[in-house]
């Protein structure tokens, strides 16, 4: 008997017990309570973990961080402890130290995003479970047959996430669950011009621990531009001023990105290398910008393509501007996840290894920040336009659900091509990680690719390797299957 009625599903059921103070906190805890859910065919409770737990009489999933004090007193008995940096956490499953003959799993995060991620991991891998066992399905088995353990995570990438034009971002809330679901917490927007509803998007982006870049061109596009040419250089510099204070100066953001006239085969401008005319303008701009609107966070899109060995030209650099890299060689940076490119410059797994090492040890080991590729991308021949004014991410779900159909072969063709060759993309960030950057961001380009609909396997693959690319990963594949991101749009009606 439980409030005067019975109880009607027999056995023990699972709880939900949690410290769910802030909007990713909130959000992590809908997520739990999704991952139990799915699994049981009775109601869930959901209640505060500060409540008493002397002797409960369900299992428990317990959500929160170590000032939560239920969280604190679990790590003193179970003598563990969540890791010290930003968006850790600690899974761990045993008996209750207040009920022997109950379980409790515990996902605790060192802050808020900390839980997130950790319930995100949790949940992959206890719904793989049950996806391995089809009598788990529609039951607790798969909860119930998880074994004690304890593991602590790090991300080794501190901001992973995504880079698209704007307007392929078809519903904007189920595009960024599904971000928060990979443990994703950095997108970079590219428009003509800022969306109408940007505040609406960086306020959902927030409540899911995910920073939001905006990204304008400093030439970029604009032909017969010449780096060379001061007065071409002036017109850029007031161009910059006067798009950032009228267009995103007024609209929340966690930054902006940009791009110039980078990304062509040439390495020489009337033999001055491309690096140092783009590095000077960029100075230029950034300066002035800089000295308007100090603390602005900028970076620089840059493709290797224009670079090559001049990159040594980059040491001038102001060190306030970040390099974002591009097209620096085969996988991670390729449309086309192979391991060799016949004839291009760094064509090879071995030069594109060497080159990111490069990178990552540029002006004093500042930083390692690029945009990895091999997903899906624009429709440039048929569908590609420059727009005005719009709402970003409002799409009917019927029209969204039929937009993945077309796409889906694209989907396939990736997938298969990065089961095949991820090992190469893990080498690389293993070696480019080695040289010690201070700054870690990663963002992969994924573009019309109805993320919101469903999360692929190849980027949830590269999700996960992005999280920690130190491990030797032979989880990987296995876990970038699981139902857990194939059910992406199951996330459209969270709070």
């Amino acid at each position: 008997m439980e409030n005067g009625y019975t109880l009607r599903w027999p056995g023990i059921r699972w709880a939900i017990r949690h410290a769910a103070a802030s909007p990713v906190e909130r959000f992590a805890l809908a997520e739990a309570q999704r991952l139990v859910q799915r699994q049981v065919p009775y109601l869930v409770r959901v209640e505060p973990a500060a409540e008493d737990l002397s002797g409960h009489a369900d299992h428990l999933l317990l959500l929160g961080t170590p000032v939560t004090p239920r969280v604190r007193e679990l790590c003193e008995r179970w003598q563990l402890s969540v890791p010290e940096a930003p968006g850790s956490y600690l899974l761990a499953c045993r008996p209750s130290p207040w009920n022997p003959d109950r379980t409790v799993l515990l996902a605790a995060g060192r802050d808020a995003a900390g839980v997130l991620h950790g319930v995100e991991d949790l949940a992959a891998r206890v719904v793989g479970i049950g996806a391995a066992n089809s009598q788990a399905w529609g039951s607790q088995r798969a909860l119930d047959g998880v074994a004690p353990f304890a593991r602590t995570e790090i991300p080794r990438i501190a901001r992973r996430g995504i880079w698209s034009w704007g307007y392929v971002v078809y519903d904007h809330r189920r595009f960024l669950d599904a971000m928060a679901r990979l443990r994703m917490n950095a997108l970079t927007l590219w428009n003509d011009v800022p969306p109408v509803n940007a505040a609406e998007i960086v306020t959902h982006a927030h409540d899911r621990g995910i920073e939001v870049v905006w990204g304008f061109h400093w030439g970029w596009g604009i032909r017969d531009l010449d780096l060379a040419n001061p007065d071409h250089v002036a017109w850029v510099r007031r161009t910059v001023l006067d798009t950032y204070e009228r267009q995103y100066a007024g609209i929340p953001h966690d930054g902006i990105y940009f791009q110039t006239a980078t990304e062509v085969r040439d390495t020489l401008i009337g033999g001055v290398p491309i690096a140092r005319l783009a590095r000077n303008l960029v100075n230029d701009v950034g300066r002035a910008l800089l000295e308007r609107h100090p603390g602005l966070r900028i970076q620089f899109g840059l493709h290797a393509t224009s670079i090559l060995d001049h990159c040594g030209e980059l040491e001038e650099l102001d060190p306030r501007i970040s390099i974002v890299w591009e097209d620096a060689g085969v996988i991670p940076w390729s449309y086309v996840p192979v391991s060799e490119l016949s004839g291009a410059p760094l064509g090879t797994v071995d030069a594109t290894a060497a080159y990111g090492r490069r990178i990552a040890a540029l002006r004093g080991r500042a930083e390692l920040a690029m945009v990895a590729k091999g997903f899906t991308a624009l429709r440039w021949d048929t569908e590609f336009e420059h727009h005005g004014p719009f709402l970003l991410g409002e799409r009917s779900p019927g029209w969204i659900h039929r937009r993945l159909a077309e796409r889906q072969p694209i989907w396939d063709r990736a997938d298969d091509l990065w089961m095949a060759n991820w090992p190469h993309a893990s080498r690389f960030f293993r070696e480019a990680l080695a040289e010690g950057p201070r700054s870690t961001d990663v963002r992969a380009l994924v573009e019309d690719g109805l993320l919101e609909e469903r999360i692929a396997p190849s980027i949830a693959l590269f999700a996960n390797l992005l999280w920690d690319p130190l491990t030797d990963g032979r989880d990987l594949p296995a876990l970038a299957h699981s139902p857990w991101y194939a059910e992406a749009s199951a996330v459209a009606a969270s709070p």
